[in-house]
């Protein structure tokens, strides 16, 4: 079953999940999770320790069984990892149980918002070193390429490059409680 109020916000890392998923999420009055923590929660590792140790597909299947157990749940924003969307099960149960939103920003703005943390794995080099800002942009549109497909599958899209945190919320807002109310005849945001 399909439940329309589990918001899942997808989009590349930097374009904006965790800082804003918990807004909306109280503007809204709903809980929120985000898997990524969740995940390091679960395990008492980071992402980049899980990554490293363990290797993609293996932190991949975490997210997949992490889902699993909130799949059913109501009135939940789920701030999800950028390629949470890249397992076709993971995508498959999204698309299923709830309403997929994507916070757009361009590989110019990921990289400026990118360039500095150490924390991203997938934008590191081989080796787990530091990549320069033209080669942090190249992998970002490498990645943007790959995963642009399913990311523009959502229901609702918010570009994420310029404006206040503050409007960006606002119009989530204001666009998931039109959708709820619409697919669920009420609406019960705050």
């Amino acid at each position: 079953m399909k439940h329309h109020s589990l918001i899942f916000l997808t989009g590349f890392s930097g374009s904006g999940k965790s800082t804003i998923g918990p807004l909306i999420a109280n503007s809204l009055g709903y809980d929120f999770i985000d898997l990524d923590q969740t995940i390091e929660e679960i395990t008492g590792k980071s992402v980049t320790r899980i990554f490293a140790e363990e290797g993609e597909s293996y932190f991949r299947q975490l997210e997949l069984e992490t889902l699993k157990t909130i799949a059913d749940r109501e009135e939940l924003i789920v701030s999800l990892g950028g390629g949470v969307l890249e397992n076709n099960e993971c995508y498959a149960l999204i698309k299923e149980k709830g309403t997929l939103v994507y916070l757009k920003s361009s590989s110019g703005t990921l990289t400026k918002r990118l360039c500095h943390k150490t924390d991203r794995p997938l934008l590191k080099s081989e080796q787990g070193g530091k990549l320069s800002n033209g080669e942090i942009e190249q992998k970002i549109r490498e990645i943007l390429a790959r995963r642009e497909p399913r990311y523009n599958s959502a229901t609702i899209t918010v570009q994420t490059d310029t404006g206040r945190i503050g409007s960006t919320v606002e119009e989530l807002t204001r666009k998931i409680n039109r959708y709820v109310r619409k697919t669920t005849g009420h609406s019960r945001a705050k």
